[in-house]
């Protein structure tokens, strides 16, 4: 295994309700590291954006939370960014270990879960500490199906064990995923956000496809086209010869089966 980056406080814990959760208590009350993760085999209550929960079995999906300082000053307009930094770094991961002749369409869905082949296999949230409109701790919380096969039919889930049938090592993967993460992180404190933001475009799930979306705000549904993301990571979507721009909360994805 690669060193990593920076060096990181694991803890490891049998159970737990919801390691993002877990690590918002333990920074409140110990915030003395630069780099900490929160790793459980078992989480009862996961929780993704919108605060959709999210259901795992016992020993066979990682779920975990990097918690974090950033290095860089970052406004808490910008927290976006490192929702582009990690969803490379997964997509980066799966790519080079799982999908090296390219055989299985791996995507990135804004803003921030991983898809294989229009089925959902993992998802991302992130929170953070804010001190002055900078972002003080940084909390990401990731969700990854391995090993699982039984999904609710409504969550059009799968795993990575039953899309490439291979041979799969929980520690390994989370060790690579952290790795991952910390390289693109760093890859942004040198390069800037285009450098990010770039990868993230390029494989940005349903890019310059025609496609069906719910809009929460008028209560209809609309076709369009994503064509890409601003700055301030608003989604773009064409649809009539307009650009129209969304929040992650202000839009639906209707994913093909």
């Amino acid at each position: 295994m690669k060193k990593l980056i920076w060096p990181i406080n694991l803890i490891v814990l049998k159970k737990i309700n919801s390691t993002n959760q877990y690590a918002k208590k333990y920074i409140y009350n110990n915030n003395k590291y630069n780099w900490m993760v929160i790793w459980t085999m078992n989480q009862t209550k996961g929780i993704g954006m919108n605060k959709n929960l999210w259901h795992t079995e016992e020993r066979k999906n990682l779920t975990f939370s990097i918690v974090f300082k950033p290095i860089k000053t970052l406004h808490v307009k910008k927290i976006h960014i490192i929702n582009l930094v990690i969803s490379n770094a997964i997509h980066k991961t799966l790519s080079k270990c799982y999908n090296q002749n390219n055989k299985e369409r791996i995507w990135i869905k804004w803003p921030n879960d991983i898809i294989i082949n229009n089925k959902k296999i993992g998802g991302i949230l992130i929170e953070n500490s804010i001190l002055s409109k900078t972002i003080h701790t940084i909390i990401v919380g990731i969700g990854l199906n391995v090993f699982q096969k039984q999904f609710k039919k409504k969550w059009n889930a799968s795993s990575l064990k039953e899309i490439f049938n291979l041979n799969l090592d929980l520690d390994l993967l989370f060790h690579k995923i952290i790795y991952s993460f910390q390289k693109e992180y760093l890859f942004f404190t040198i390069y800037g956000e285009k450098f990010i933001r770039d990868y993230y475009i390029n494989h940005l799930y349903l890019k310059d496809k025609t496609s069906i979306f719910y809009i929460y705000k008028t209560n209809h549904y609309i076709s369009g086209t994503i064509r890409t993301i601003t700055d301030q990571g608003f989604l773009v979507i064409e649809s009539n010869k307009k650009l129209y721009f969304f929040y992650h909360k202000e839009i639906e994805f209707l994913i093909p089966k």
